[in-house]
């Protein structure tokens, strides 16, 4: 149980002492001799004491991802069944098994297992491999997995961007274990029946951080006119439509994914609701639609991140304002604006500024009512402020 050594500057152990599992470039001061990308290397301070244990990469900006602080813990393929055992207990201890049957297993480093995505939908796994730490523990991970999460299929996705970051290659999308699952899986959440595309969809197939505010969407649906702005595969319509609402418009700029939209809205409307699904570039739409109406009783706005690199904050700030401006104008008085952001670069204090900016410039009053992060399924732990990333607002709107 011998690894690699890596020494720290004078002071930058501090943030690791406090929790957090990244190592910066800037606090190498010895790296590692002939050392590869992936290899698990030993991190000691100025004094050689030892800080932890952890994921080596000469290439990325961050050098070591954590994963053990404890000295005499080897990183083998016990280390990882009891890391995916504990990620996995963490969600049987509550209710969620009884409200779903699709939910996050593994949630990277807020599970200290930093660059590993595991998701459950309905008996198949579906995994991404993010890092080259990851990447080299790839044997002993699958071994783990098949010890300690039984399923009929495990399935790879590991077409992410973080990878090139990295320095790895996109690896194919396919089958790693077991079966390979449908062209689409059927899963269930508080209720409503989804439709799910592991092959093509986004993500590792769906986004099952959204769940808890889908569901939340439910009780102030009934009666009520709802444009989904993002819609993806309507996630939210159908919740929507599940709750009683009576029209939904879905717009969308990706024109793969409205089979399986159409799937979910078919299988939660009522017969007297009608929905309808518009491919259509949303900036430009929400722009012209804002000017001109009709004016909706909900509006959701669910975009991806706008904002990937620290320099573009600002611009991203702007971009954020007038989307959220443009959807503010088009709720009627009373209705209710459902707005959200997964940049973990924007903070809660960012987006509740967003909002306030968007309103005024809306010329209408707004009140929160909820103010959600994730799902419970992604844990974030205190210590890694970027594990916060998800943040979605309730608003009623006045006029």
């Amino acid at each position: 149980m011998t690894y690699p050594e890596l020494s720290l500057n004078k002071g930058s152990e501090r943030g690791l002492l406090n929790g957090h599992p990244w190592i910066f470039s800037g606090a190498v001061a010895t790296p590692p001799a002939r050392t590869q990308p992936g290899a698990v290397v030993d991190v000691v301070d100025c004094h050689r004491r030892f800080i932890g244990r952890g994921h080596y990469n000469p290439n990325s900006d961050i050098r070591v991802r954590l994963l053990t602080r404890t000295k005499t813990q080897p990183i083998n393929q016990d280390f990882y069944c009891e890391r995916i055992a504990r990620a996995h207990q963490l969600r049987l201890d509550g209710d969620l098994p009884n409200r779903t049957n699709a939910y996050r297993i593994v949630h990277g480093e807020n599970d200290g297992l930093p660059g590993l995505v595991v998701d459950f939908y309905n008996g198949f796994l579906s995994i991404q491999f993010h890092t080259w730490g990851m990447e080299a523990a790839r044997k002993e991970i699958l071994a783990a997995l098949a010890q300690v999460l039984p399923s009929k299929g495990l399935f790879e996705r590991s077409d992410v961007g973080t990878r090139r970051a990295e320095g790895l290659p996109d690896r194919p999308t396919g089958v790693l274990q077991g079966e390979a699952p449908p062209a689409t899986i059927q899963i269930e959440e508080c209720g409503v029946p989804l439709h799910i595309d592991l092959y093509r969809g986004q993500k590792t197939g769906f986004f099952l951080d959204q769940r808890d505010n889908r569901a939340l969407l439910q009780h102030y649906a009934r009666d009520q006119s709802l444009l989904n702005c993002f819609a993806y595969t309507s996630g939210f319509s159908a919740h929507a439509l599940r709750g009683g609402a009576r029209r939904t418009l879905d717009v969308d700029i990706s024109s793969h994914i409205v089979p399986a939209a159409r799937q979910n809205l078919t299988a939660n409307a009522s017969p007297n609701a009608t929905s309808h699904y518009l491919i259509a570039n949303i900036f430009p739409f929400l722009e012209h639609l804002s000017e001109r109406g009709p004016l909706f009783d909900i509006v959701v706005l669910d975009p991806p991140s706008l904002l990937r690199r620290r320099g573009n904050f600002k611009q991203a700030m702007g971009i954020y304002t007038k989307l959220n401006r443009n959807a503010l104008r088009l709720v009627r008085s009373g209705g209710l604006l459902v707005t959200a952001s997964c940049s973990s670069r924007i903070s809660a204090e960012d987006f509740f500024l967003i909002h306030q900016r968007a309103a005024t410039g809306a010329q209408v009053e707004s009140r929160i009512l909820h103010s959600n992060l994730h799902a419970s399924d992604h844990p974030a732990n205190p210590a890694f402020p970027e594990g916060r990333y998800l943040k979605c607002i309730f608003a009623r709107v006045l006029r």
